[in-house]
C-alpha cells in the first residue's frame, strides 16, 4: 500500500509539472499570437490616434494616422503637437521628415518613427531568438479591453517591453520600455483612438504633399576617418549606418555608428579627442543610457536604449 501511495505521488508530482509546462508553452504561444496581431493592424488598419510619450520629466503628444488606400499602399502620418512641430510622413518604405528649424529629408525605412518600434509593424519571429513574447493576462486600457503581453530578453543585454493590445483590432493601446529591476524607462500611452473601415480624405491629403529629397542626396556619404571602430555588439543587435560627420551643437567631428534590435537602438561616437585622455569617464543611465570613456586617444560616447553594463562593454571593445 505505502508502495503504491508512493507511485501515486510520483505520477502527481510528474502530471503537475507536465501541466505547468503546457501553461508556460501556451502563455509563449498566446504572447507571440497577441503580437503578430499588433502587427497586422499596423500594417493594415485605417486609424487616427493621438498619445503622449513620456521619457523621463518630458512628456510629448502626438497625432497619430495610418491608412491603407486602393492600391494597397501605406500611408502614415506622425506630428509632434507642442514645440517646433516635427512631422514624419511614411509611404510604404520611404519616410520623409519634415523638420522646421532644420534641413528637412526622406530616408528608406519601414518605421515613421523610432517612437514606435520598427519590429511592432513585422512578424515577432524577427526577434523571437532575443526576445521572449508572454501573455500576463488582461486590462482595461483607454476604456478598451486590453491584452498584456510582455517581451522579455533572454540574455540581459537590453531592456524589456510591456505591451497593452486592443482586444477587438490588435493595436497597441500602451508601450512601457522597462529596465532589468522592472523600471519604466520610456512609455507610450494612446489617448483617443479611431478605426475606420476605409481611410479617410487626410490619407488622400497625405499623397499629396510634396516630399524632401533622399538624405543621400542631401549630405553626400562619409565614411568613418578614424582607424578605429567597435568591434562588439549585443547579439541581434544590427549595424545600420556608419558615417563621419560634425555633431549639430558644437560642429565636432565624429563617426557615428546607429545599431537596432528592432526594439531598441543605440549610437557610438567616436572622436579624436588625445589631448584630454585623463578625463574621467562619464557615465548616466536614465531614460537613455549614456556612457564615455578614452580609449588611448579616442574619446567612445554610447547613447541608446541598453543597460549601462552593455555600453561599458561595447565602448571597451573600441581598440
Amino acid at each position: 500500500m505505502q508502495r503504491l501511495t508512493s507511485w501515486l505521488a510520483v505520477l502527481l508530482l510528474f502530471v503537475s509539472a507536465a501541466a505547468s509546462a503546457q501553461t508556460q508553452l501556451s502563455e509563449t504561444e498566446e504572447g507571440e499570437r497577441w503580437f503578430n496581431l499588433m502587427a497586422d493592424a499596423l500594417n493594415e488598419l485605417n486609424f487616427e490616434a493621438s498619445f503622449v510619450h513620456v521619457q523621463g520629466d518630458r512628456i510629448e503628444p502626438y497625432q497619430w494616422v495610418h491608412g491603407v488606400d486602393e492600391n494597397g499602399r501605406q500611408f502614415e502620418w506622425l506630428s509632434q503637437m507642442n514645440g517646433p512641430g516635427f512631422r514624419a510622413l511614411r509611404i510604404d518604405d520611404v519616410v520623409s521628415h519634415f523638420h522646421p528649424a532644420a534641413t528637412s529629408y526622406s530616408l528608406n525605412s519601414n518605421a515613421v518613427s523610432t517612437l514606435i518600434p520598427s519590429a511592432f509593424n513585422q512578424p515577432f519571429v524577427n526577434v523571437s531568438k532575443y526576445y521572449r513574447a508572454v501573455a500576463v493576462g488582461g486590462a482595461r486600457i483607454l476604456d478598451r479591453k486590453a491584452q498584456h503581453i510582455r517581451l522579455v530578453s533572454r540574455d540581459n543585454q537590453r531592456y524589456g517591453f510591456s505591451i497593452w493590445v486592443d482586444r477587438d483590432n490588435g493595436m497597441p493601446l500602451k508601450v512601457l520600455m522597462v529596465n532589468r529591476e522592472g523600471e519604466v524607462m520610456e512609455q507610450l500611452q494612446l489617448t483617443n483612438l479611431s478605426v475606420r473601415p476605409v481611410a479617410n480624405e487626410m490619407v488622400n491629403e497625405l499623397g499629396k504633399i510634396e516630399r524632401p529629397p533622399m538624405l543621400d542626396k542631401l549630405q553626400p556619404h562619409q565614411p568613418p576617418r578614424l582607424d578605429v571602430a567597435p568591434n562588439w555588439s549585443p547579439a541581434g543587435f544590427k549595424l545600420l549606418k556608419k558615417q563621419h560627420h560634425r555633431l549639430v551643437i558644437d560642429g565636432t567631428p565624429v563617426d557615428h555608428y546607429l545599431y537596432s534590435d528592432g526594439l531598441a537602438e543605440y549610437s557610438v561616437y567616436l572622436t579624436d579627442d588625445s589631448e584630454q585622455q585623463h578625463q574621467a569617464n562619464i557615465s548616466f543611465t536614465g531614460p537613455q543610457t549614456l556612457y564615455s570613456q578614452h580609449n588611448a586617444q579616442i574619446m567612445v560616447t554610447v547613447v541608446g536604449q541598453i543597460p549601462i553594463e552593455v555600453a561599458k562593454q561595447i565602448a571597451s571593445s573600441v581598440q
